[in-house]
């Protein structure tokens, strides 16, 4: 997503004639020492995060060969965006992660020079082949890989080195591709100054027969317009299948959206967009996992008020757990917790209703509540301090569930339930009704935690575990 945009982020890859080998990044002498980000109490233990420096979106995350891959948006130099890289991780579960060397890195002279910005990789037989944005100006690129995907050879050029003819196109980024019968498929996301359907934010249709050769065919959705200032570019879109409808996901003006309808030659009617994901939560990219679910990933950003504190730290910025999607009675996309997640649950440490404080380490813990959703209630979860502060209030227009100052509708109903994962200072809450919420959470980290449940939750069947961290030093072991 080049282009520096309201969240002062970007996305891609890059591509000259050469290979990147598996070769470890020296870790700057200016970030914090390996010690100093393992002992970090605010650093979650769970999740997917770069091993130092600044993490964004996800990018072309694939199953291939047995093993999940990764790649992300890393700035390794310092917590904060710049001298974009695609991180590498991989896995064998989708929970447990292993941090590799970047994937790519800019390469001085080349159409990636400035950073390799957001993209995806398909698989095309024995071989993966990565699409991504190189800047300055804006242009598409491709590199290849056998399926290890540790060493990636660049295509000599841009394969798109400019936008369509006839439109006034401002942004120019995020390249997704599929293969659809016997061609390839690309969306890009961009925004217009002037086209046949007027101003606005756009996702831009391509077809090749070969991955080389690509041919510009359509607007294929929008233009979308943000009023109030916004920049209305619209960001890593993602097109796909699913329960016999078509799903277009895409990013603009700090939120995450998906479009339902129907995709008959090469045309798309949206029959309705909702919101994907509130709270902390953007540039969203999805994969089929190895049973065929749709699992979609987001960043979760650190707030802006974090962003000193952040570089002072040495890493900004974490992956979100794995979501599974799917079309819900209503015909609207919704996203539940990825079952892999369960095999991280360790011992419980409240069961029962809600009149009884449950008692934990710290910050970290998965707790689900099944509750009366016609009565307002709250969720503590702290120790002196509220670290993680739930509201929920039924008859808040459009404001029903707060948590850390983010907020999400919660649809009334007779009975709701939550799904609450506290990693360190990253929170992830997931509704009965398929809506997800994304916050943090920067207080006291200091154990031992109270779970207290007021209101409706006082009255809840509560069911509180511990979560088993995923690496003995939260990611920071360099291979």
């Amino acid at each position: 997503m080049p282009e520096i945009s309201r969240r002062s982020v970007i996305g891609g890859l890059g591509m000259l004639s050469c290979t990147v080998g598996w070769k470890v990044q020296a870790r700057p002498s200016r970030l914090p020492p390996a010690q100093a980000l393992a002992s970090d109490p605010l650093r979650p233990q769970y999740h997917l995060l770069a091993p130092y420096g600044w993490m964004n979106d996800p990018c072309g995350p694939v199953w291939a060969a047995g093993r999940y891959h990764m790649f992300y948006q890393w700035g390794p130099d310092k917590a904060a965006f710049g001298d974009i890289h695609w991180g590498h991780a991989t896995s064998t579960d989708l929970v447990h992660w292993r941090n590799l060397p970047a994937a790519l890195a800019p390469v001085p002279g080349g159409p990636d020079a400035q950073g390799v910005f957001s993209g995806s990789v398909v698989i095309d037989g024995n071989r993966a082949v990565a699409f991504y944005t190189g800047i300055e100006p804006s242009v598409q690129c491709m590199a290849t890989s056998d399926l290890d995907m540790m060493h990636w050879t660049r295509h000599p050029v841009p394969v798109i080195a400019t936008p369509p003819d006839g439109l006034q196109v401002e942004g120019f980024r995020d390249p997704m591709v599929w293969k659809q019968a016997t061609r390839w498929c690309m969306v890009l996301g961009a925004n217009v100054h002037a086209s046949p359907t007027g101003p606005g934010g756009v996702v831009l249709f391509y077809d090749s027969p070969d991955l080389l050769t690509w041919t510009y065919r359509k607007v294929l959705y929008g233009p979308t317009h943000i009023p109030g200032g916004y920049d209305d570019a619209i960001e890593c879109p993602d097109f796909f299948a699913l329960d016999n409808s078509q799903v277009l996901v895409y990013s603009l003006a700090d939120a995450v959206y998906a479009a339902v309808g129907t995709f008959v030659r090469d045309d798309f009617r949206p029959r309705h967009v909702v919101q994907l994901g509130y709270g902390r939560f953007y540039a969203a990219r999805s994969m089929l996992d190895a049973t065929g679910r749709r699992v979609l990933w987001g960043w979760i950003q650190e707030k802006p008020e974090r962003a000193k504190a952040a570089m002072q730290a040495g890493w900004s910025g974490v992956m979100s757990l794995p979501r599974v999607m799917s079309i819900g009675a209503d015909g609207h996309v919704r996203v539940d917790p990825h079952p892999a997640i369960a095999m991280l649950e360790g011992a419980m440490f409240m069961q029962g209703d809600g009149r009884v404080p449950g008692h934990a380490e710290g910050p970290n813990a998965r707790i689900r509540v099944s509750f009366s959703a016609m009565a307002a209630g709250r969720i503590t979860f702290g120790n002196r301090d509220a670290f993680l502060d739930l509201d929920y209030d039924p008859y808040r227009p459009g404001r029903e569930l707060i948590a850390n100052g983010e907020a999400a509708p919660l649809p009334l109903a007779e009975q709701g339930m939550l799904d609450i994962l506290v990693d360190a200072s990253v929170i992830e809450i997931f509704t009965s009704s398929g809506i997800s919420l994304s916050a943090r959470a920067y207080g006291d980290p200091a154990g031992p935690f109270v779970l207290k449940m007021e209101g409706t939750f006082a009255r809840a069947s509560v069911q509180a575990r511990h979560m088993n961290p995923i690496s003995p030093d939260r990611l920071t072991t360099e291979p």
